[in-house]
């Protein structure tokens, strides 16, 4: 298992490999959110939640400053009709992508050959529902079986592009900036992490992380 052609022709020896999670091991799909939503009466879910701007209690939870009960009840003053929580979890969870056998077997191979970890932006809600997501399809808990150390944002208290997350994993996990690729499908990530000499890649559609890796 090797890098493909565009990342070794940066000439780096690459040991380590942070992946992103939404949008380079799963997709994202924000019209499934969208429409999750709409049948409460909340009409414009993705214009509240996307990339550039957030409305702040997104990004509290995605740091872990307010308890997803105390998100449930933000939520609840922009949803017009009655939502229980499980409900709530549901609609908020359904913009997560599912995880490709393809992929996943891919991220076992890749293991073999680099040491490899989890970085990402998200929150409480999205891992237990997406884990148990995992398990239904592959009868495996989380991520740890994937992965030498997984790290997420609302653990963290702090989330990409403050170069501060990636300080802290090049630190905690020890590894050499210039031994390490980022794997990430947002540019302001990019940047920041390679201000620290991390190697970058930016995954852009319709390119997956199949296209990147071969054989060999």
């Amino acid at each position: 298992m090797k890098l493909s052609d565009q990342i070794l022709n940066s000439k780096a020896q690459i040991k380590n490999i942070i992946f992103d999670w939404g949008g380079v091991i799963t997709d994202l799909n924000f019209d499934a959110g969208n429409n999750a939503f709409k049948k409460y009466g909340l009409d414009n879910f993705v214009e509240q939640y996307n990339t550039k701007f957030q409305k702040d209690f997104y990004i509290k939870l995605e740091t872990g400053l307010i308890s997803a009960d105390e998100f449930r009840s933000a939520m609840r003053k922009l949803i017009p009709a009655p939502i229980t929580d499980s409900e709530l979890d549901d609609a908020w969870a359904a913009l997560l992508g599912e995880l490709p056998k393809e992929r996943w077997d891919l991220l076992h191979e890749v293991k073999k050959y680099f040491r490899t970890y989890l970085l990402s932006n998200t929150n409480i809600i999205h891992v237990e529902r997406y884990f148990q997501r995992l398990y239904d399809n592959y009868g495996v808990y989380g991520y740890s079986h994937l992965f030498e150390k997984t790290y997420f944002s609302f653990e963290l208290k702090m989330r990409k592009p403050d170069i501060r997350i990636f300080e802290y994993v090049l630190k905690d996990s020890s590894l050499k900036p210039e031994e390490t690729l980022l794997i990430d499908d947002n540019h302001e990530n990019i940047e920041s992490a390679g201000r620290l000499g991390i190697v970058t890649y930016h995954l852009k559609e319709p390119e997956t992380i199949l296209d990147i890796f071969k054989d060999g």
